[in-house]
């Protein structure tokens, strides 16, 4: 008899234990699911957060751009204008910040001015980038398969590529034979290195219009030095390491004579600008790369393009990189 109370009382203290068990098991379930969504929401909170910084950073350049025009005068552009200085990173509230930095398209050489205009005015980019090419030790036909890639005919330029050449790939696509709408499509060209590619990127951009006036208040000394073969890097390097804040392009060429034949390609002004920022808020970050437009009449500013996927690379960590490193 009293074997089988002890069994029974061992029976029950199991059921206990094993409705214990399944109800502990079902409580770390839910509070792990409740976590989770939690995590969830605050990644989405912090993400919506980033995402509203940046567009008040991007809000904040377009602001910046129209009173430098008003303020600052319409008809020049240097890199000593408050758009062009590089900011710290903004802190906010103590749960993240903002970096942005705001360039000059107009500093740089356009691709899209090799899609169309004149023979003469395509002939005459062909060879700057050649010459920018051949600066960069980077092999000449890549202006030729550039050229292919955005010109409106499928006839081949040089050692270029035609829609044949990127049919027969795996999968095939078509040529665009327009002008270019993002720098990802470079990637697709035929025979490209990424190597290349690094090196030649600074030193292009996109401008939507098949005109390539360079600023020569802001361009570098490799976009200068390839306007014609008779400038050169030294002559382009004493430009370029000189205080520049020209009011003209006539003022720049009486002591610069070896630009003169190419002063028609040469403004004081901009008209296309860029905005890169991150925007950072606990663990969730957001990039945007705006492309503007500045009206050169009454300094309206038209928003072209926008692109959430550009890796922001901090211009100040790599100072402090190397610095540390020096």
């Amino acid at each position: 008899m009293q074997g089988t109370q002890n069994k029974q009382k061992g029976v029950a203290l199991i059921s206990v234990l094993l409705v214990v068990a399944i109800l502990i098991a079902v409580t770390t379930r839910l509070l792990a699911g409740h976590s989770l969504v939690v995590n969830h929401h605050q990644f989405t909170f912090e993400h919506d957060q980033a995402l509203q910084y940046a567009l008040g950073a991007e809000s904040l350049a377009r602001q910046i751009l129209y009173e430098d025009f008003i303020n600052s005068g319409k008809d020049r552009d240097h890199l000593g204008e408050t758009w062009a200085r590089q900011s710290m990173p903004l802190q906010i509230d103590e749960v993240g910040f903002v970096e942005a930095r705001i360039t000059d398209l107009n500093r740089c050489f356009n691709l899209n001015s090799l899609s169309a205009g004149s023979s003469k005015e395509v002939k005459t980019n062909m060879e700057r980038l050649k010459l920018m090419l051949r600066y960069l030790q980077i092999n000449e036909y890549l202006a030729d398969r550039l050229k292919d890639w955005v010109d409106s005919d499928n006839k081949v330029t040089g050692f270029g590529a035609e829609e044949t050449t990127y049919l027969n790939k795996m999968p095939g696509f078509h040529t665009p034979d327009m002008p270019i709408n993002h720098l990802s499509e470079l990637f697709l060209l035929e025979d490209i290195s990424a190597e290349d590619l690094r090196q030649l990127l600074p030193h292009v951009c996109l401008i939507p219009s098949q005109e390539n006036k360079i600023n020569l208040n802001t361009a570098n000394t490799l976009t200068l030095a390839s306007l014609d073969n008779g400038i050169g890097l030294a002559n382009a390097e004493v430009v370029v390491s000189s205080p520049r804040e020209y009011q003209s392009v006539a003022e720049f060429i009486r002591t610069n004579v070896d630009f003169s034949a190419v002063a028609a390609d040469l403004v004081v002004e901009s008209v296309f600008f860029q905005l890169h920022v991150m925007a950072s808020v606990g663990d969730s970050s957001v990039t945007l790369l705006s492309t503007f437009r500045r009206d050169p009449a009454d300094g309206k500013i038209t928003l072209l393009q926008r692109d959430f996927g550009k890796l922001f690379r901090s211009v100040i960590s790599l100072a402090e990189e190397s610095e540390e490193a020096i």
